[in-house]
């Protein structure tokens, strides 16, 4: 008996080579079709899919703050979405940060990629690009067990070619956003707060936020749940962003692993060096 096998880094296959089949779990992009990358999925994704929908997502963490999000989500009945990234402030393999990380997926949060040491994709080639995906993606198999089917890209940045690039050799759900709060950009709590008080149904909204700027875990979020319950959204309207866009959010579900020496962000800089040659 064999199992689709997504593509995954070389370090992930070995693990999954000495697992039972019955240890883990794959899944396509979406539905069955496991060889398909859904043409509706391809790109830059900016909007959801469904109908009366908030996707609020978060940046650059794993930070402190993740847990006060996650808490607010949970007291209100909602779920988010958190892309991360690997080298952050400290390791993500820190162990608070684990268990924050773990705290956030245990509640049904989703966990997207943002790539290990976000860099500028655009001044990378193919192969770097691969080493940050899988990078990160290792991060990840190690402490939650999973491997993302969605990624954002940072700064929002990628040409055609490296947005393809990424569906096609990666099967990853590239996300962007349609409603930036700014809040990483300089702009005021205040500010946020008028950028927020103009999502309103009918409209569907992809709205971006920050872990790492501090007064967006702890007053904007809270302020954009009251002001989306304002507006005419209900709680059941407020999704991550795989149930926004309708994919499977997860190629890969096990088990989370255990510590061990592997554990560090030791030669993660090394990766988001440029090459002197760029992808096209």
């Amino acid at each position: 008996m064999t199992k689709y096998i997504p593509p995954v880094s070389n370090i992930v296959k070995s693990d999954l080579e000495r697992f039972n089949l019955s240890d883990y779990k794959t899944f396509g992009v979406r539905g069955t079709d496991v060889n398909t990358f859904p043409q509706e999925l391809t790109g830059k994704l900016r909007s959801c899919s469904t109908n009366n929908c908030l996707a609020y997502t978060f940046d650059d963490g794993p930070r402190d703050h993740m847990r006060k999000i996650v808490d607010e989500a949970v007291e209100h009945g909602i779920k988010v979405t958190f892309f991360v990234n690997a080298q952050t402030k400290p390791c993500i393999y820190d162990e608070q940060t684990v268990a924050n990380l773990r705290y956030a997926y245990s509640k049904g949060m989703e966990i997207g990629s943002h790539t290990a040491t976000h860099p500028h994709l655009n001044d990378l080639t193919h192969d770097q690009i691969d080493k940050q995906i899988e990078a990160l993606d290792n991060v990840l198999w190690k402490i939650l067990g999973v491997v993302p089917n969605s990624i954002r890209l940072p700064y929002g940045e990628g040409s055609l070619d490296v947005v393809q690039y990424i569906n096609q050799r990666h099967k990853k759900v590239v996300i962007d956003w349609d409603i930036d709060t700014e809040d990483s950009m300089g702009a005021s709590l205040e500010q946020s707060k008028e950028i927020v008080d103009m999502v309103k149904l009918p409209e569907d909204a992809i709205v971006l936020m920050h872990e790492n700027i501090r007064t967006s875990p702890t007053e904007l979020f809270p302020y954009a749940i009251k002001t989306a319950v304002k507006h005419g959204y209900k709680m059941k309207d407020i999704r991550t962003i795989s149930e926004a866009l309708n994919f499977n959010p997860y190629a890969i579900k096990a088990s989370q692993g255990k510590r061990d020496s592997t554990w560090s962000c030791a030669g993660l800089t090394s990766l988001s060096e440029p090459s002197k040659s760029i992808a096209p």
